[in-house]
């Protein structure tokens, strides 16, 4: 079964794999692949967008506003700007949180891993709209303050022509570990919170 299959299979049935060999080379191909699939079975429902430019599909039932559930065993937890777009063209923004989650049985792989893996393919949790200025947000995990920060971006700026749907426009605060049961909390100019399920 060539990579990108093996990838789709595992998010498919919430099952994590050992990592396989990749070269650097060819994640970029694999990614690609494993996202194609991803939005012929789900659906595009939007982007991530990294500081460092690599970006990552988000299908329909990975976004959510309502309950949050973790498909895998390994999430991560950031607070992130998300945009709203039409063909590139911002529509509402919104604080929420981007959720990260590795098909393999680690974190702890170079970074062309992260990007065969379209490691962005988690879920994301969209919160209270929002207008600039954003101002300062504090991220509680059960009640321990985990992190704070503002974002320094402006989500006009992050968005690319033709880029439709929710687009995640990187975090400020984060990432941290999250794990099923978790309670949380960001407070700031809006405040929500949520319970990972």
């Amino acid at each position: 079964m060539e990579k990108a299959e093996l990838l789709f299979q595992a998010y498919l049935s919430r099952k994590q794999i050992e990592p396989f060999e990749l070269k650097e080379e060819e994640a970029k191909n694999v990614g690609e692949k494993f996202s194609q699939l991803l939005i012929e079975k789900e659906g595009l429902g939007g982007y991530k967008v990294t500081k460092s430019g690599i970006w990552g599909v988000l299908t329909k039932p990975m976004i959510t506003r309502g309950p949050l559930e973790l498909w895998f065993d390994t999430h991560k937890l950031e607070v992130e700007i998300i945009a709203f777009a039409e063909n590139g063209r911002v529509k509402k923004t919104y604080i929420g949180l981007e959720i990260p989650a590795t098909r393999f049985t680690t974190w702890d792989l170079p970074k062309h891993y992260m990007i065969a893996d379209d490691a962005f393919a988690g879920r994301l949790f969209v919160g209270k709209e929002i207008e600039p200025p954003y101002g300062h947000f504090k991220l509680f995990l059960n009640g321990e303050l985990m992190g704070e920060g503002s974002p320094d971006y402006n989500p006009l700026s992050v968005v690319r022509p033709n880029q439709s749907g929710y687009i995640s426009c990187g975090a400020f605060i984060g990432p941290v570990k999250v794990s099923r049961g978790d309670l949380i909390r960001v407070e700031g100019k809006k405040t929500f919170q949520v319970k990972a399920e």
